[in-house]
């Protein structure tokens, strides 16, 4: 029976004219002449789309003749964000493994919409830079190895009181001509360890970069990134996630 209810539900979603009926009324209840113009519909038409919506209940009129989302239309709607998502970047999650991280925040992964994708490696560890250059507050870096070319960016930003925080793996060895961070206040540079780290995760106060494994399970700096602010707290909130897993290392490392 649910399967059928289910099966049955997304027929009615499988209409992007019916979708965009309930984003638009997910925006403000509306007549039916008001949907008709506003999507481009004839009256009849936009009358047949509310009809069906009506009768999954996903929409409902009140006693002004104005449509608007049900509770139940407002969690549809909500949950086909991620769906959503990620079919947008169906390419991208046909190659990219993103079972590495916790189902929760694989259940709220549509909040990563207003993000884009960053496919050139060279761009992205540029623009990573210019985060480090950009931040006013604080850096966080959650990452396999050690992010050479924005270290010295980094120690200076820590250098202005930017608050810095780092989880890397545990067996990870700087190389030898690495130079630590050396902050100016205590608390400025936190170190954290895990025994092995399979996503990355830069941001700042401003903006956030994340980045999944391949299938072979190399991290080769292909993600996401973005300031939108729910694509910043998914970002935020992931990394404070591995920060609570993470146990404290003895030694500085940028």
């Amino acid at each position: 029976m649910a399967l059928e209810k289910l099966c049955k539900l997304l027929f009615e979603l499988s209409s992007s004219e019916r979708i965009n009926v309930m984003l638009e009324l997910q925006k403000q209840r509306l007549k039916l002449s008001h949907v008709s113009k506003k999507l481009d519909m004839t009256v009849t038409e936009a009358s047949r789309h509310l009809q069906r919506l009506s009768e999954a209940r996903l929409i409902q009129k009140d006693a002004e003749g104005l449509y608007g989302l049900t509770p139940f239309g407002v969690l549809t709607l909500s949950l086909l964000s991620g769906l959503g998502f990620v079919s947008g970047y169906r390419d991208y999650f046909m190659e990219y493994d993103i079972s590495r991280i916790p189902h929760e925040f694989i259940n709220r992964i549509g909040e990563l919409g207003e993000g884009g994708l960053g496919a050139d490696t060279f761009r992205n560890i540029h623009e990573t830079e210019k985060m480090f250059h950009e931040a006013r507050e604080y850096v966080w870096i959650l990452s396999d190895q050690i992010l050479m070319s924005g270290g010295p960016i980094v120690g200076e930003r820590v250098k202005s009181d930017v608050k810095l925080r780092v989880i890397l793996p545990e067996s990870l060895l700087p190389p030898p001509s690495y130079k630590p961070i050396l902050p100016s206040s205590p608390g400025g540079f936190q170190r954290r360890a895990l025994p092995k780290v399979e996503v990355i995760i830069v941001m700042t106060e401003k903006v956030a970069t994340f980045c999944l494994p391949n299938q072979s399970g190399k991290i080769d700096y292909t993600g996401f990134g973005g300031s939108d602010p729910k694509f910043h707290k998914w970002c935020r909130d992931l990394f404070l996630y591995y920060w609570e897993k993470a146990t404290p290392a003895p030694s500085p490392v940028k």
